[in-house]
């Protein structure tokens, strides 16, 4: 049945799962675009959830890796940030994957972008798919900071015991009629031609690694021979004479030199001209000897620095998974620079919090980093300890414009999510009140002047201290003014009330009246029906606190 193969084929984390609520729509204060409101179910995912998403009855997305690091399927989300939505272009990816025979199966994307899905046809580490993803955006011609799922290569725990999530993909065919896949002449496969597809297209991780070897090969046939263990980048730049970006492409040049000829890199460097800039029609090369030993001469003192990944004329042609494996790749740059930081999500608490994805040393394993407040994100003194804290490395220091660039990579958040329920100040408050309320009853003034509760009709009357001491051992920040004012305004709340316990009828005088505060009962139904008075003990501490 097709829809116990889709279940299979899109296994992933099942511990928890994400949906997307269609019928509320809000906008993206950043880019102006329409957003469902995502959210975690927090609860193990069902084969009944599967179908509903099927039926058009509930969207979900799964996070492919699973606790142990394995994943089934990868994808490349391609977004709005690379192409506007309104005229989206298809056909050029969907060419790049016939022309190049990609293992991919493009997929339109609920927002009208695309995901270009790849299929295992057994779990195999997550990292493994990460890295072939990265390998592809080259020949894709899309850029090495673009979304690939799975965004997270280890889940497990977190720094304070907390499961990681870490982020999912909304799946394809809900409904079985949106968010179809391609057929190569552009066309749509029903969700039955989906299955038949995916079935036909899946890899074993033995196919995964032979692909990439070919297709790496296939890419870099025609560069220099001398950087068959350095960055491919410069290979695929050397493969036709250079004219543009000479000034850069030599200076990484000089970066890889140092590192494969430590002896006579200023030599390599100053024949690196003659062998890959383009010369005019009458074998002159517009760049003269005497610029190079300038070069040089200021190059000398930079034994630290690194390449330049990110800047023209490397980026647009770079190869990040196939670099890393390379003897002298950026790797092996003595600079130690910021890892890179992906997948900024935010939970919209009254102080949100935030999750974000680190890249380890290696330059392929990720793991989940998360901030209690933005203080922790934008201030690179909090950031570097948080890092530190979840992924076990310390990240160096750079200069603020370099940590700028960062955090504007980084934001705007890729994704906004509710907390859990009952997990926002407001519902704790209601469930401490709630088990408070529900404990011991007043039935004498020393219980009352030491903090039971008295409840006379639809209000209860406690001593506000002895309350706010009991959330001393619980998950609770707010100190007792704001306490007092969300008190205030959740359940009517008065504070420094008088009130006199009742005096019963054999009583001769008065109680004298006590601070107290007063809370309507209206969110604690519970409370207005006749139940047993709990027997309490009070500790007393003189003779007149026995009644």
């Amino acid at each position: 049945m097709e829809s116990k193969k889709y279940i299979k084929i899109f296994s992933g984390l099942k511990r928890n799962f994400g949906s997307a609520d269609l019928s509320k729509i809000q906008i993206d204060s950043t880019t102006g675009k329409a957003k469902p409101i995502y959210s975690w179910a927090h609860r193990e995912i069902t084969e009944q959830d599967y179908l509903d998403h099927l039926n058009g009855k509930q969207s979900i997305g799964i996070q492919p890796c699973d606790d142990q690091g394995m994943a089934q399927f990868g994808a490349i989300d391609i977004d709005d940030k690379q192409h506007s939505y309104t005229n989206f272009p298809y056909k050029k990816y969907i060419d790049i994957i016939a022309e190049n025979n990609l293992p991919l199966i493009p997929v339109r994307s609920k927002s009208g972008g695309m995901h270009l899905y790849l299929f295992l046809k057994e779990p195999i580490r997550a990292v493994a798919i990460r890295n072939f993803l990265e390998g592809l955006l080259f020949t894709l011609k899309l850029p090495t900071n673009i979304e690939i799922y799975p965004k997270q290569t280890e889940l497990g725990q977190d720094a304070e015991g907390k499961y990681i999530h870490g982020q999912f993909i909304n799946l394809p065919y809900y409904n079985k009629t949106e968010r179809k896949a391609f057929n190569l002449d552009g066309t749509f496969f029903t969700f039955e031609q989906f299955i038949k597809v995916v079935e036909a297209n899946t890899l074993t991780a033995d196919e995964l690694e032979e692909f990439t070897l070919e297709h790496t090969k296939k890419i870099l046939v025609g560069g220099g021979e001398e950087f068959n263990d350095g960055p491919p980048c410069l290979a695929i730049l050397t493969k036709d004479k250079l004219s543009d970006g000479r000034d850069r492409f030599l200076y990484n040049y000089m970066v890889f030199a140092k590192k494969k000829y430590p002896d006579n890199w200023e030599e390599m460097v100053k024949a690196a001209p003659i062998k890959y800039f383009k010369a005019d029609s009458n074998g002159i090369i517009d760049w003269t000897e005497e610029k190079t030993k300038k070069k040089i001469n200021s190059w000398k003192k930079e034994s630290t620095k690194g390449h330049t990944c990110n800047e023209d004329p490397i980026q647009p042609v770079c190869m990040k998974a196939e670099c890393r494996k390379r003897t002298f790749g950026y790797l092996s740059d003595k600079k130690k620079v910021f890892p890179a930081l992906s997948g900024l999500q935010k939970i919209t608490y009254p102080e949100p919090q935030y999750t974000f994805n680190v890249t380890l040393a290696d330059g392929q394993t990720t793991k989940e980093v998360r901030a209690q407040n933005i203080k922790q994100i934008i201030e690179q003194e909090n950031i570097r300890a948080i890092i530190g804290a979840a992924a076990d490395i310390i990240p160096p220091k750079v200069k603020q414009t370099e940590f700028q660039e960062i955090l504007d990579n980084l934001f705007p958040p890729k994704l906004t999510t509710p907390p859990p329920s009952g997990t926002t100040p407001d519902e704790l408050l209601q469930e401490y009140l709630g088990k408070y309320l529900n404990g011991p009853k007043a039935t004498t003034y020393a219980a009352f002047k030491t903090g039971a509760v008295l409840i006379e009709g639809h209000n209860a009357y406690f001593v506000y201290s002895s309350f706010f001491g009991s959330l001393k051992n619980k998950e609770w920040k707010l100190d007792r003014g704001p306490t007092g004012e969300k008190m205030i305004k959740l359940f009517n709340a008065e504070l420094d009330l008088q009130k006199r316990f009742p005096k019963k009828s054999n009583d001769k005088d008065s109680y004298p009246p006590i601070k107290v505060i007063k809370v309507s009962l209206d969110k604690f139904p519970e409370l207005l029906s006749d139940e047993k008075v709990e027997t309490e003990i009070v500790n007393a501490r003189s003779e007149q606190d026995i009644m």
